[in-house]
């Protein structure tokens, strides 16, 4: 019983976070909104900049939680093969993703509204480099402290991920746009 007790607390904890981090994030966007608005663009690649972002730190997460519960991955040892492997490929699939979602906005934008504007294109892979160079580093370390500190970070990472990434990724959006 003990076992569930200390599941559900991570579990319910963590949804509190998450749920608190969604409505900062959407608030967040909601201030900005009139920026967003001037290309209709970026309502085909806000959602796949945030399924993207999670979609990714999700999966490392799961990942390294695995490695660690199998023993494949020392918790003392952060920096090991297996964990590098893991940026480069996250940090791989971010530029590949992020380029193709940039060119789908652009080509839409382009044959439905009329607008040409490819710096959308630069939009997409600025913002998803900036926001998964703050999220994956922060992944694997809280992924890695968690295991550590006796938690299963199959509870906690997945809404941690959610909030944290949502809130990273439009602030990155919003960056991109202004210096792009």
């Amino acid at each position: 019983m003990g076992f569930f007790t200390k599941d559900f607390k991570e579990i319910f904890y963590t949804q509190i976070i998450s749920v608190t981090g969604g409505l900062l994030a959407g608030t967040l966007l909601a201030v900005y909104l009139n920026k967003i608005y001037l290309i209709p663009g970026f309502f085909i690649l806000f959602p796949g900049l945030m399924d993207m972002r999670g979609s990714i730190s999700g999966s490392l997460a799961a990942r390294l939680s695995a490695g660690l519960h199998l023993g494949a991955i020392k918790p003392a040892k952060m920096v090991s093969e297996i964990t590098i492997g893991n940026f480069k490929a996250a940090l791989l699939l971010t530029v590949i993703v992020s380029l193709l979602l940039g060119t789908v906005a652009y080509i839409v934008n382009l044959i439905i509204f009329s607008i040409d504007y490819p710096r959308i294109i630069l939009i997409s892979v600025f913002a998803a480099l900036m926001a998964n160079l703050v999220e994956v580093p922060m992944t694997i370390l809280i992924t890695f402290w968690l295991f550590r500190k006796g938690h299963d970070p199959n509870n906690i990472m997945g809404p941690y991920v959610s909030t944290s990434g949502d809130i990273v990724t439009v602030v990155s959006l919003l960056i991109a746009i202004v210096v792009v």
